[in-house]
């Protein structure tokens, strides 16, 4: 759901910020609705009008961080050629979260976000193909690979990993 009022967007905010400070004093499994927006100063009708789970916020932040991030690439052409080290720049600019969701075992959800863009073409038309299902998994490998290994290389380093990689494989 897209948050276009200034104030509802404040109040989504404040939720997912709240979430991510607590996400690092507690467990993600203990944290409850509660919490959170006792945290974020929020009511319960706040929350419930937003989401429908906990899970949900860190599901909307990935979307719409990226959204922000692909509106940035898009508006520059000559960044096209390097959209696998701009996304690991983009991966690496959300370090803190990224980091909070592995300790807290909730990697799956930056994984499945990556799946989700990888179908997604430039104009936002839905893709399904081999193909694309082979290069999301690629990615998820060398991302998750990446981030266990704590995001030491550069996000250059990176896509030259992956590049290597495609071209010695061949097309799938």
């Amino acid at each position: 759901m897209k948050r276009t009022h200034p104030t509802n967007a404040f109040v989504c905010e404040c939720i997912t910020q709240s979430l991510f400070r607590l996400m690092k004093r507690k467990p993600y499994h203990k944290i409850t609705v509660t919490d959170l927006v006792r945290e974020a100063g929020v009511s319960r009708n706040s929350f419930y009008r937003n989401y429908q789970s906990i899970e949900e916020i860190i599901r909307q932040f990935l979307e719409e961080r990226t959204s922000r991030w692909w509106d940035g690439l898009i508006a520059c052409p000559d960044r096209y050629p390097h959209v696998i080290s701009e996304m690991f720049q983009h991966f690496l600019d959300m370090r803190e979260e990224i980091e909070l969701l592995y300790r807290t075992g909730l990697s799956h959800l930056l994984m499945e976000h990556i799946v989700r863009c990888g179908k997604q073409s430039r104009t936002g038309e839905w893709k399904n193909t081999y193909q694309t299902a082979f290069l999301s998994g690629a990615l998820c490998g060398l991302v998750n690979e990446w981030v266990l290994q704590g995001m030491k290389d550069s996000p250059e380093k990176m896509e030259q990993i992956f590049l290597k990689q495609e071209t010695e494989n061949g097309d799938p």
